[in-house]
């Protein structure tokens, strides 16, 4: 109440010094009455006119009423008042808001939990549980229903700790209170009164921590404590959520990239064989290995390939402010991977993995990618920013049948960035039989900023080869496993490729195409639809 007086003293000051004299009855609770007009006479357009005040009004109870954490949202309706007359009262109100943010603090005062929710969703039961915060009172409730033999879990308004890779069983599905993205700019952050909030509480600060199981320096059960995120099985669907990473940096086990994302399905942890072509390995499709080849038995999960799996309007590492300078992305907390499909033990596949309306706005890794023997698989209508590697992979690697899956209508912006611009483009393939790539967006490193050096073998800045924001989309073929069967298509068509500081300037030119692919290369780019 303390923090709501000086905002009801400034609005009462203002709607009367602007639009008349108005009596406002408030409770000792803080609710509102009524509010009442004495100044408009009964003419039909008096009528019309006390109509729009009073539905300003309500929009002026909103931002008194509803709790701090919802003041951001409503600064648009003092912006829309202040451009119509100054006045005494718009300063009052002014003076009110800014009292009130200084008592509360710029963060948010919805509730946090701690992690015991983990247990609900990695059980079998379907029964709703009333939260505790961590401030103590009586917090939100989690619900479940069953519909058709899946459990469907909706979690209300708050931050709830996790601390590392949740299972989320076959036939599960996880829904926060709203959805987090806005359909007109998908970089405008949502208002923390209405959203969930996934938070971990740990993350990967030390470059020398093993992360793949490399060398076997790893056990059984090591992974699962530091990628911090979902494990998803079959028809396992998540919606509506936020999640905040605490990674600081990419580890240099994670180099040829294992996981780590903040939605993953079973498989290997290791990222199977690398440090090659991946000829010769179409023997070894099952089993798991190191990027150097050797075998290891590590898994997440069964370790085999599921299907039906949904992520699905979701916001990613946007919930700690983390400047847009280079140096405080670099520095930033985030996650790997924003999604990470593994290369499976068995060599199965995993299918029908659809990924829409997912926004990520730092990892130390790519954005996202689909490894190994990935079929039917969509990513569409994504926003990823800043990554420490390439957007969006699609890395089949020497799996038996990487084909049917579509990257459609997407946007990446800044690849890179997390790792000072060391190895990155918005799009990449390290092979596949058959994937679709269109509609995508790239705002890249302008001209003047970018590393022409590297071309065509790489330098400094960026070694191996022209892999740093040299082009929208490169094909790589000769490491990494990578192998393109006969009959293969990489079908790359209909995307732009765009300057970040100045959006309406193409990037395309002689040193920068669209399509970069690697010398003799058994890939058969496709550029038409």
């Amino acid at each position: 109440r303390s923090v709501l007086e000086p905002l009801q003293a400034g609005v009462a000051a203002m709607v009367q010094t602007t639009w008349g004299a108005l009596a406002t009855e408030v409770d000792e609770d803080g609710s509102a009455q009524h509010l009442i007009d004495e100044s408009l006479g009964p003419t039909s357009h008096g009528q019309r006119l006390r109509g729009a005040r009073r539905a300003l009004l309500g929009l002026f109870a909103g931002v008194l009423f509803i709790d701090a954490a919802s003041l951001p949202c409503m600064l648009f309706v003092v912006a829309l008042v202040s451009s119509t007359k100054p006045s005494q009262g718009l300063a009052k109100l002014s003076g009110g808001l800014l009292q009130a943010w200084k008592t509360q603090g710029a963060g948010s005062q919805i509730p946090e939990y701690d992690s015991s929710w983990k247990a609900l969703i990695s059980g079998s039961s379907c029964s709703d549980r009333t939260l505790t915060p961590k401030s103590g009172g009586q917090g939100g409730k989690i619900t479940c229903e069953r519909r058709s033999g899946v459990r469907y879990f909706k979690f209300p308004v708050g931050k709830f700790d996790i601390d590392e890779q949740v299972v989320v069983p076959a036939n599960t599905a996880i829904e926060g209170n709203a959805n987090p993205n806005s359909k007109s700019d998908k970089t405008t952050k949502p208002c923390e009164s209405d959203q969930t909030y996934f938070v971990a509480t740990t993350g990967i600060s030390d470059p020398e921590a093993p992360y793949c199981g490399t060398d076997n320096k790893m056990q059984q059960g090591d992974a699962q404590k530091f990628r911090i995120g979902f494990l998803l099985n079959s028809y396992t669907t998540v919606r509506n959520i936020n999640f905040q990473g605490k990674d600081t940096t990419r580890p240099y086990d994670n180099g040829n990239l294992c996981g780590g994302g903040v939605f993953e399905t079973p498989g290997c942890v290791s990222p199977g064989f690398g440090d090659g072509v991946g000829a010769g390995w179409e023997s070894k499709r099952t089993g798991c290995y190191d990027h150097t080849g050797k075998p290891n038995n590590l898994i997440t999960g069964d370790g085999k390939g599921v299907t039906d799996v949904v992520i699905d309007s979701v916001r990613l590492n946007d919930l700690l402010p983390s400047g847009a300078s280079q140096e405080a992305l670099v520095a930033g907390h985030g996650s790997q991977v924003a999604v990470w499909v593994a290369m499976t033990q068995d060599g199965s596949a995993t299918k029908n993995v659809k990924v829409t309306n997912l926004v990520s706005m730092l990892t130390r890794g790519d954005g996202i990618n689909f490894h190994g023997n990935v079929q039917d698989s969509l990513v569409e209508d994504c926003h990823i920013e800043n990554t420490g590697d390439d957007i969006y992979a699609f890395w089949g690697a020497y799996a038996e049948n990487p084909s049917g899956s579509v990257f459609r209508n997407n946007v990446g912006k800044n690849p890179g960035v997390t790792r000072n611009y060391g190895y990155g483009v918005c799009v990449a393939v390290y092979g596949a039989k058959d994937v679709t790539i269109t509609g995508t967006k790239c705002f890249d490193r302008s001209q003047p900023d970018w590393n022409p050096g590297q071309v065509p073998s790489g330098n400094d800045a960026c070694l191996h080869g022209a892999y740093c924001n040299s082009c929208l989309a490169y094909v790589h073929d000769g490491w990494f496993g990578a192998l393109y069967p006969g009959g293969n298509q990489i079908k790359i068509y209909g995307n732009e490729y765009l300057d970040m500081s100045n959006p309406q300037n193409s990037l395309q030119t002689a040193d920068r195409p669209l399509i970069r692919s690697d010398p003799n290369s058994n890939a058969q780019v496709v550029t038409n639809g």
